[in-house]
């Protein structure tokens, strides 16, 4: 019965269930066995500890390997196996439709560039020019990242996406010559000592001009400590620049952007603190110079509420940019949606949203239900891309 099915009317049903009816529906029928395969394996985890379970099913059904097409791969520094470096060299040479990478720190300190042996580096850094469908790379955690990885990443993959890693700093791993980016969305969160050396890789004083016009989308840490070189990556692309995400942590000061005239979409994330809502109100008030034709306001609030006290006093203040429906058509004309999002460690549902629901409203009272959206919950350890 199952094999006179239309074989894309069987994948279709099987993109509809969860893993573990997919495992089951493998042993049912040798017509559902391939496609139950490729749905449970394209994407692939691979923690240090199941190493050698994975060498094993790899050395059984050797072609699994051509269905993986997202894998994440978890390095402990300075105890990878022998069979964690085999399993990965083996997947990074065998996957060739492999679409999304992950490289990330699995240990509380960060993994170094070098735990990694040189035939992985090297498989690592060959992978980006020759699989021609990846298109996201994610580094997490990791230290002393080549210099000339970064810059050929830039130049290779559509969606880079740095976190918490920094790059060495020796003059020996610049490339040779400045090669154009092709990224078009490009995430930079790295600590206060770890930024300048990145921006300057990217931006160096050789730079021709245009070097970043491909990027479309940023996000970028937006606190005192790195503000500086987050605006510089900015400023080179202000006029290709179509989304924005700045992380703004607890919001210590306000900042202007330059004019960003095709800008369409902004998020800023921060933590809750004093003074919040009077360097929220400055930033805000300098979109319609900085950033005239935005469609869509994503504010991302984290951490605990302040007391009710707090909270219904600040009510009472509203941003006056939005403080009448008049008032913000006329300078954001094409303002359609500002989205407000509180992300809290408590269970969902937050008892405490309707405190922040009225909290928001408040202080935006010119935009109507269908405008304004106001939400609560996901992940407290959501990774901002």
């Amino acid at each position: 019965m199952l094999s006179n099915l239309p074989q894309e009317l069987i994948e279709l049903i099987l993109a509809a269930l969860d893993v573990e009816c997919l495992r089951s529906c493998s042993l049912v029928s040798s017509s559902l066995l391939a496609p139950s395969q490729r749905m449970i394996f394209r994407s692939l985890f691979l923690p240090n500890a199941n190493f050698s379970k994975v060498q094993s099913l790899f050395a059984i059904a050797p072609h699994i390997l051509g269905y993986v097409r997202d894998l994440h791969v978890e390095l402990v520094p300075r105890v990878s196996s022998q069979n964690q470096n085999g399993v990965l060299l083996s997947i990074l040479t065998s996957c060739h439709h492999l679409q999304f990478l992950s490289i990330a720190s699995g240990g509380r300190t960060l993994a170094e560039w070098d735990d990694m042996p040189l035939p992985l580096q090297s498989a690592v850094h060959d992978l980006l020019p020759s699989a021609l469908k990846l298109h996201t790379l994610v580094l997490l955690g990791i230290r002393n990242v080549p210099s000339s990885f970064i810059s050929r990443a830039l130049s290779s993959i559509k969606r880079l996406l740095l976190c918490g890693i920094n790059a060495q700093d020796s003059k020996s791993h610049l490339p040779s010559r400045f090669e154009t980016a092709r990224t078009e969305h490009f995430s930079l969160l790295a600590p206060s000592d770890g930024m300048k050396p990145i921006v300057d890789l990217i931006l160096p004083d050789t730079c021709p001009p245009r070097s970043l016009h491909s990027i479309r989308g940023l996000t970028l840490g937006m606190h005192r400590d790195v503000e500086v070189q987050s605006l510089r990556l900015i400023v080179a692309t202000v006029n290709t620049l179509r989304l924005l995400r700045l992380q703004c942590a607890d919001f210590q000061t306000p900042f202007s952007l330059p004019r960003l005239p095709v800008l369409q979409e902004i998020e800023l994330r921060f933590f809750w603190s004093v003074g919040l809502s009077q360097h929220l109100d400055i930033t805000l008030a300098s979109f319609p110079t900085a950033i005239p034709n935005i469609e869509l306001l994503r504010l991302g609030f984290h951490g605990a509420l302040p007391d009710r006290e707090n909270l219904a006093e600040e009510r009472t203040s509203p941003f006056p940019l939005f403080d009448g429906a008049c008032a913000y058509r006329k300078r954001l004309p094409r303002l359609a949606r500002v989205h407000c999002h509180w992300r809290s460690e408590q269970p969902s549902p937050l008892p405490d949203f309707a405190d922040f629901n009225e909290y928001i409203r408040g202080k935006f009272p010119g935009l109507s239900d269908r405008v304004l959206e106001v939400s609560g919950g996901g992940d407290p350890d959501d990774i901002f891309y």
